[in-house]
C-alpha cells in the first residue's frame, strides 16, 4: 500500500500558527473572563453573607419587606420582588444562586427559632448577561485571531523557511559543479549551516565514489575486452582450419557464442556504470532493432525457431541506442534459450517495442510477478533510460510470452518502408 505523504514543513508551521491563534488565544482570554466573572459572583456572595449576618444581629436597622406569599419571611433587597420566583425562599439556610430564563439572583437565607426567616436578595442578571456577551466576543475573537494567525503563518513560514529554500536552490545548482563548491558559507543560520555542512560532506563522498566507479569502468573495459578479443580472433583463425573435425567445429561455435555473450554482458554492465546522459541521442527504434537481430541470429541457427521483425511504425526515441540494442538482444536470446518456442516476433509500435513468442510461457514468482529469464539487467536498463518494462502471457491459457518496452513519449512516428 502506498504510504501517505506527510504534509510539508511550511503547512505544519502555518497550522501551528493557526492553532495558537484559534485555540490558545481564545482559551486564555476565555479563562481570564471566567475567572473574572467567578470572582465577581463570589464578591456578591460575600456581600450577601455579610449583610445577612449584620441583619440577624441588628434587624431594626434595616427596612424589611414581608413576602406576600411567605408569612414571616422578611426580605432585604434593593429592587421590587416582582418576577422573583417564590421557590427561592423555600431553599435551606445558606447562600444560593438561582437562575430563571435570562435573570439570575443570589439569595442568603437564615431562620430564627421563633419561626421568622430573613432573606438578603441581590440581582446578578447583568453579570450573567455580560458572561453571554463575553462568550460571543471570545468566539468572534477566535475567528479574527485565526485569520490574523493564518496571515502571520504564511508570512513567517516563508521567512523561516527561506534559508532552507535558498540552500535547496544552491544544492540543485551545485549538482552540476565540482564537489569543491561548498554549500556551507558564512551568514547562514546555525541550524541551516549544520545541514549545509552535512550535505557538503555527503557530496564529497559521492564524488569520490563516482570517481572510483569511473576509474573501475575504464580499467574493467580494457582488462575484460582484451582477452575476449584474443579469444574471438583465435576462434576465427581456428574456423579457417579445413582439417578441423566436426566435433571441434561445434565446440568452436559454442566458444564463439559464449565469447559474444560475455562481451554483451560486459558491455551491459559497463553501460549501467556510466552516466546515462553521456550516451543519449535521438535514434530510430527500427534501425537499432534490425541491427540487434542481425547480431543475434546465430543463436537460432540449427534450431526450428523463426525470428520475425514486424514494423508497424518508426518511432524516434531520445535515449541510448546501445541500451536498446542490449535489451532486444537479451530478450530474443532468452526466448531462444528458455521459451521452447517455434516463432519469436519483434513488433515495433508507435510508442513501444514488443518481443513475443509462442512458447511455454513465463513462470510466476512467489509474489505473483513474472520472473526469471535474465530480465534483471533488462529491467535496470529500462529504469536507467526512463522506459517501462511490461511482461504478460500472450494467450489466455498462459502460453506464450509478451514483453513490452514502453517508451511513453517517442519524439516522432514517421512512417517509412520496412
Amino acid at each position: 500500500m502506498k504510504q501517505k505523504r506527510p504534509p510539508s514543513l511550511r503547512l505544519r508551521l502555518i497550522a501551528a500558527f493557526v492553532f495558537l491563534g484559534v485555540a490558545l488565544g481564545p482559551l486564555v482570554s476565555g479563562a481570564m473572563l471566567w475567572v473574572s466573572y467567578t470572582l465577581e459572583e463570589e464578591a456578591v456572595k460575600a456581600t450577601v453573607q455579610e449583610r445577612l449576618q449584620h441583619l440577624l444581629s441588628t434587624p431594626e436597622h434595616y427596612v424589611l419587606r414581608e413576602h406576600p406569599r411567605h408569612p414571616k419571611v422578611y426580605v432585604l433587597s434593593s429592587f421590587e420582588l416582582e418576577g422573583v420566583p417564590d421557590r427561592i425562599f423555600s431553599r435551606a439556610d445558606g447562600i444560593h444562586e438561582f437562575e430563571l430564563g435570562h435573570r439570575a439572583w443570589i439569595v442568603g437565607l437564615a431562620s430564627l427559632g421563633d419561626g421568622r426567616r430573613y432573606a438578603v436578595l441581590e440581582d446578578i442578571s447583568s453579570i450573567e448577561r455580560r458572561e453571554w456577551v463575553s462568550v460571543f466576543i471570545v468566539l468572534g475573537g477566535a475567528a479574527f485571531s485565526g485569520y490574523v494567525a493564518l496571515w502571520f503563518g504564511f508570512y513567517f513560514s516563508r521567512r523561516l523557511l527561506a534559508p532552507l529554500t535558498r540552500l535547496a536552490g544552491r544544492l540543485g545548482e551545485a549538482n552540476d559543479l565540482a564537489a569543491e563548491v561548498r554549500l556551507a558559507e558564512e551568514g547562514l543560520d546555525e541550524e541551516v549551516l549544520v545541514l549545509a555542512r552535512a550535505l557538503d560532506e555527503y557530496r564529497w563522498r559521492m564524488s569520490e565514489l563516482l570517481a572510483r566507479e569511473r576509474e573501475f569502468s575504464a580499467d574493467a573495459s580494457h582488462e575484460l575486452r582484451t582477452p575476449l578479443t584474443v579469444i574471438r580472433l583465435a576462434a576465427e583463425l581456428l574456423a579457417e582450419d579445413a582439417a578441423l573435425s566436426e566435433r571441434s567445429r561445434r565446440a568452436l561455435v559454442r566458444i564463439e557464442h559464449a565469447s559474444a555473450r560475455m562481451a554483451e554482458t560486459i558491455e551491459t554492465l559497463l553501460m549501467l556504470a556510466r552516466e546515462p546522459e553521456a550516451t543519449k541521442e535521438e535514434f530510430d527504434v527500427v534501425d537499432v532493432a534490425r541491427e540487434a537481430l542481425a547480431h543475434i541470429e546465430f543463436f537460432a541457427e540449427g534450431s526450428e525457431i523463426t525470428l520475425e521483425l514486424l514494423v508497424l511504425a518508426h518511432p524516434l526515441v531520445h535515449g541510448s541506442p546501445a541500451a536498446l540494442s542490449v535489451i532486444v538482444a537479451n530478450l530474443v536470446r532468452n526466448a531462444i534459450q528458455h521459451a521452447q518456442c517455434h516463432r519469436i516476433t519483434v513488433r515495433i509500435e508507435p510508442d513501444r517495442l514488443c518481443v513475443e513468442d509462442d512458447g511455454i510461457g513465463m513462470p510466476q514468482t512467489a509474489d505473483g510477478a513474472s520472473g526469471g529469464r535474465g530480465l534483471v539487467m533488462v529491467r535496470r536498463l529500462c529504469e536507467r533510460e526512463g522506459w517501462e518494462l511490461r511482461s504478460s502471457a500472450r494467450e489466455a491459457d498462459g502460453r506464450g510470452t509478451k514483453i513490452e518496452v514502453v517508451f511513453f513519449r517517442p519524439f516522432a512516428d514517421e512512417p517509412r518502408s520496412s
